[in-house]
């Protein structure tokens, strides 16, 4: 295990790499949870989208599992030349069969020429929703599925550890996607430098089956009724919707009047989106 590790250190101490504080770069360099997030689900001819590859140690894996294509975005341009530093000095083994590309760009400007990919990423905790967001709703094209290393405070939202509350983005999540699960939680020591909390990877099986026309209504109706989350959710709605109406459907779905947005499940959202919108 220290040998590995020791590697991860070494290549970051070659290269001269430091974490740019400013990108939120916290470089993971355990190599048993690197092997775990590349094998968690068979990578094998697949279109495969790193978001931050950062240092590369989780491409390495990745390109091992002989993908179909990957594609790497990274914002930083200096790790980019870094990256093709590697190329050059062949530590980077790209197979001729893989059709391999680097983008240096913002990821929320990055728009897949695809469709049937995988998003893999270990991404900087401040820009895990807009990440989240951009895939599951802003691109013409959905990934099918995603592994995420993100801060343990969002997975467990998003796992909804407290089974009693939702969130905008558990519920983002949740309708775009039929499964969500944990792969494994990632203590701060096995990052360099150590961030102030723990982190969690989480793999996601994205829907495909959802019409496009029903996200519209469900994302503008759960933004509203979470606009002001200390009031009740039927005084969010009426901004918008008539209040008699709402009155109609808050009895027909048995919900209190004094109901707020955070008690409220997926299944309910929906359909309180489906009789506000008929």
């Amino acid at each position: 295990m220290k040998k590995i590790e020791m590697r991860s250190t070494e290549i970051l101490k070659k290269y001269n790499i430091f974490p740019k504080k400013s990108l939120g770069q916290n470089f993971l360099v355990n190599d048993e949870i690197l092997d775990k997030i590349a094998s968690f689900i068979d990578l094998e001819n697949q279109n495969i989208i790193e978001i931050w590859p950062w240092y590369w140690a989780l491409t390495e894996k990745i390109l091992s599992k002989n993908p179909k294509s990957i594609e790497l975005v990274e914002l930083d341009k200096k790790m980019v030349e870094i990256l093709e530093l590697r190329i050059k000095n062949r530590e980077l083994k790209i197979s001729s069969n893989i059709n391999f590309n680097i983008h240096n760009i913002d990821v929320l400007k990055f728009n897949p020429n695809l469709e049937d990919y995988i998003v893999v990423a270990n991404i900087p905790y401040y820009i895990t929703s807009p990440i989240l967001n951009h895939f599951l709703y802003n691109l013409p094209h959905r990934p099918k599925e995603m592994i995420i290393l993100m801060q343990k405070d969002v997975a467990d939202k998003i796992i909804k550890k407290q089974k009693d509350k939702t969130s905008v983005l558990s519920l983002v999540v949740d309708f775009m996607c039929e499964e969500i699960s944990e792969i494994t939680k990632v203590g701060a020591s096995n990052f360099i430098p150590p961030p102030k909390v723990e982190s969690m990877v989480l793999y996601f099986k994205v829907r495909k089956d959802i019409n496009n026309e029903i996200i519209k209504d469900f994302l503008e109706i759960i933004k509203i009724w979470f606009s002001e989350k200390r009031k009740k959710l039927i005084s969010n709605l009426s901004k918008k919707f008539d209040k008699n109406k709402l009155s109609e459907i808050f009895e027909n779905l048995e919900f209190n009047p004094n109901t707020r947005a955070e008690d409220i499940n997926l299944n309910n959202w929906i359909r309180l989106t489906e009789l506000i919108k008929k």
